[in-house]
């Protein structure tokens, strides 16, 4: 696919605006990347915990999935170098490739010789790189390595939206479910707005039980999940407390 096509452009916007969600957004800018540079394993690293950790999501096969493993258990490769500090990095002769001593033998090992990495940077920060392997030696031209670079641009801008709608959507529902949680205690009990948030926050901390969880339970059966032993609301040990309990609970 030529990367001055303007249908390059055009196909990946249409692909992109036509899912829904993180997971959905994932998996297409791998599969519109695989396709159009013609390969078929790729994946996105992801990085958590303020870039301590990395994670691997919308793998095309298992060998990408442990290739990457290995890289982030080593802290060695080229995923790891594109979603921590290079745009865009690429290696023709994996096994040989003096910059990764280790990983580039293991990786060589699963069948891949090749790898092309190109950084994901949206909201003004690294959030993970797109990655491509190739099974035979320099795999990807120079024409690959640019159309990587524009998959990644556009991916992560298509992803970070996500991200937001998604995390919208979730701070909504949450809201949401606590408003009517909170509906149910200052019916029953003839309580402000203000005491039945302050009961469900206390009550949900000395019980080691998630907000949101709670309020979804008491919403639905009208009684109080208690955390069984394993710390699991609502699990097999769990034991239903009257609603009334709560309110004579100290603060």
């Amino acid at each position: 696919m030529p990367i001055d096509d303007p249908e390059v452009f055009a196909s990946l916007a249409e692909s992109l605006a036509d899912v829904e969600g993180v997971s959905e957004t994932i998996d297409q800018i791998v599969a519109f990347a695989v396709e159009a540079i013609d390969t078929t394993y790729g994946g996105i690293t992801l990085v958590k915990s303020g870039g301590r950790a990395y994670s691997t999501v919308g793998a095309t096969h298992e060998s990408v999935i442990e290739a990457d493993r290995i890289q982030y258990e080593l802290r060695q490769g080229p995923c790891v170098d594109a979603a921590a500090e290079s745009k865009i990095v690429v290696s023709s002769y994996l096994a040989t490739d003096e910059r990764w001593p280790e990983w580039g033998p293991k990786a060589s090992a699963l069948g891949f010789n090749s790898v092309l990495s190109a950084e994901l940077h949206a909201r003004g920060r690294r959030i993970g790189a797109l990655n491509l392997y190739g099974t035979s030696e320099a795999t990807f031209s120079p024409e690959d390595i640019s159309l990587a670079a524009l998959f990644a641009r556009q991916g992560a801008l298509a992803l970070g939206y996500a991200r937001s709608e998604e995390g919208l959507r979730v701070a909504l529902e949450t809201r949401t479910v606590i408003g009517q949680a909170q509906g149910v205690l200052m019916e029953r009990f003839e309580i402000d707005a203000d005491r039945a948030f302050a009961t469900l926050r206390r009550y949900s901390q000395h019980h080691n039980i998630k907000l949101k969880a709670l309020c979804h339970q008491l919403v639905e059966t009208r009684v109080l999940p208690v955390a069984d032993a394993g710390g699991a609301a609502g699990g097999p040990a769990a034991v239903e407390t009257p609603i009334a309990a709560v309110l004579s609970e100290p603060a």
